[in-house]
């Protein structure tokens, strides 16, 4: 097992574990329902993790370490400062969050997060933690005056610039992924009629042709597997496209790609 699956599984493990502990403290306290603001902030604890199960599951998690260059991730850490974080027991002290952006490969990061999704399972999770610890100590711990604080600041508001046009091409890939599936059945189904005609015998070509002079233009049957029909001109990427596109189909790729999404 590699490190992407060994961590995904720990995610998952860990959700079990906070959904089953969860559920269990708010039987318990439903069983015995002396205190009943207990038990509503018990049933408010399980919708903050029912939230942030939701939130999780709008992450591809087996291609979020992609998103990572490991490479740069020393460059976020100020040695010099060490000492002084340790001693003002300041974490915000060693980091240094201004290289955050060559740490992080934003085509990668768009092609693990759906952002629509992301968003509103996000805006779902805000809301429920602050029906329990309220909207002013919200504000006051997204609020910092650290210098780390700053930079990640400064990068949400790079990436919040470029995520509305990165979310119009995760949905226009969502919609050529349905239309598509929609022509490959299309051709499955073409392929199916044409060999069970192929298996018919033909009266026609019992008698032969009327004028044996003629040459038919039509291709006997279909595409031979050669190297003109095995590989493609069209350049797999698209310019100025922010995510990865959908794979060319051409040729022998008609017949792997079924049933695919």
């Amino acid at each position: 097992m590699n490190s992407t699956s060994s961590e995904t599984n720990g995610l998952e493990q860990l959700s079990e574990r906070v959904l089953g502990g969860t559920t269990g403290l708010f039987q318990a306290i439903e069983q015995d329902a002396s205190d009943e603001r207990v038990s509503s902030l018990a049933k408010e604890l399980w919708e903050i993790t029912d939230a942030a199960e939701g939130l999780l599951e709008t992450v591809d998690l087996e291609r979020l370490p992609d998103a990572v260059d490991a490479d740069d991730l020393p460059d976020l850490i100020d040695v010099e400062n060490l000492p002084k974080a340790i001693r003002d027991r300041d974490a915000s002290e060693v980091l240094d969050l201004s290289e955050l952006r060559h740490a992080i490969k934003l085509r990668e990061l768009w092609n693990t997060v759906d952002l629509v999704d992301f968003r509103q399972a996000s805006h779902r999770l805000k809301a429920e933690i602050e029906d329990v610890v309220g909207p002013d100590r919200m504000s006051a711990a997204s609020d910092g005056d650290s210098r780390a604080a700053a930079d990640l600041e400064a990068f949400g508001d790079e990436i919040r610039a470029e995520a509305p046009n990165v979310a119009l091409q995760q949905q226009a890939k969502k919609r050529m992924k349905q239309a598509r599936r929609g022509v490959l059945e299309g051709h499955a189904a073409l392929e199916e009629v044409y060999a069970g005609n192929r298996s018919k015998p033909s009266k026609r070509r019992r008698e032969g042709p009327r004028n044996p002079t003629a040459v038919s233009l039509l291709p006997g049957g279909p595409l031979p597997d050669s190297a003109s029909v095995r590989y493609s001109s069209v350049p797999p990427a698209v310019r100025g496209a922010a995510i990865d596109p959908l794979p060319r189909i051409y040729g022998r790729r008609w017949r792997g790609k079924r049933g695919s999404p």
